[in-house]
């Protein structure tokens, strides 16, 4: 009988399958949430906060900041609802940059951890 390892699956240094930590596969999850943007997935069109390329050519304007936010909290509640609790999401739109922190808290009670993306816009 083989025997799988627990962490999750990721590709290595060396372009080998390798284990990655659980907290680290964690925050993965949701960078992931946070870059797809809504209508991206085919059978779940909700999913994503739309950071990524959705919102590459959006003005920066502190609506996009707040659409985001909110966007950000629902997916991630509701895809990973299961793993941990949303504490914080911070969006803010600088000059050239639009960038979201994610604080949350693993389940059961884990430590508090921070994800933050800093994504540049297009110059238009």
């Amino acid at each position: 009988m083989t025997t799988f390892p627990q962490e999750p699956w990721r590709i290595g240094p060396s372009r080998r399958l390798a284990t990655r930590a659980p907290l680290d596969h964690l925050d993965d999850l949701v960078r992931l949430v946070l870059l797809t943007g809504p209508g991206e997935r085919l059978h779940r069109p909700g999913f994503g906060s739309g950071l990524g390329a959705s919102t590459l050519f959006q003005p920066l304007t502190d609506d996009l900041a707040g659409t985001v936010r909110a966007r950000a909290r629902g997916s991630l509640t509701s895809a990973l609802g299961d793993r941990l609790d949303v504490v914080d999401v911070t969006v803010t739109v600088a000059d050239t940059t639009l960038s979201a922190e994610v604080t949350y808290r693993p389940k059961p009670a884990g430590e508090t951890r921070t994800v933050t993306l800093t994504l540049p816009a297009a110059v238009l």
